[in-house]
């Protein structure tokens, strides 16, 4: 679909988008790109606002009184309700498993670890997370087992870089329990 450049007097094709009204940001107008940039410089987006609607819309909170929800997630799908950390409860349930993990690790509950963090272990063959030094040593191991330079398999080299980017997510999940 193509536009006419909203720019008096200009009759060049208008590729670029741009706001028509700084109360409706939805409604828009095209310009041709010279004009775009003259348009840019002039923009007001708060012109016409009374300092009062201002104030209102500063402290609606971050969302300025949009609805949000989870990335990827549609508001009214399942997984939007059951998402981690969906309310204040969820959200202390989490750091209180967390508190009891480290208190008794034997009396807690087993650790629900990210997918990332789940195939990183299989790589290293391991069944839990190593603590960040015996990690390094194992990385080592694995490293010195299937390098390129000693292992000659056709697909060596991309076992390692799968060790590599393994090693990154377990040391992180280290720095982070």
């Amino acid at each position: 679909m193509t536009h006419t450049c909203a720019w008096p007097d200009c009759s060049l094709e208008g590729s670029f988008p741009a706001p028509k009204d700084p109360r409706d940001l939805r409604l828009r107008q095209y310009f041709c790109q010279t004009h775009i940039r003259e348009f840019n410089k002039r923009w007001n987006g708060l012109e016409g606002f009374h300092p009062d609607d201002i104030f209102k819309m500063q402290n609606v909170g971050p969302s300025w009184d949009k609805p949000t929800w989870t990335v990827g997630v549609s508001p009214t799908s399942e997984a939007a309700k059951s998402a981690p950390f969906a309310n204040a409860d969820d959200l202390f349930d989490f750091f209180q498993q967390r508190i009891k993990q480290k208190a008794s690790p034997s009396a807690a509950a087993p650790l629900v670890l990210p997918p990332d963090v789940k195939e990183a272990l299989v790589i290293f063959n391991i069944e839990q997370p190593l603590p960040a030094a015996p990690l390094k040593k194992h990385y080592l191991a694995l490293v010195k087992q299937h390098h390129p330079d000693v292992n000659k398999s056709a697909t060596a080299e991309e076992h390692l870089k799968r060790i590599n980017v393994a090693y990154k997510i377990l040391a992180d999940y280290a720095d982070r329990a």
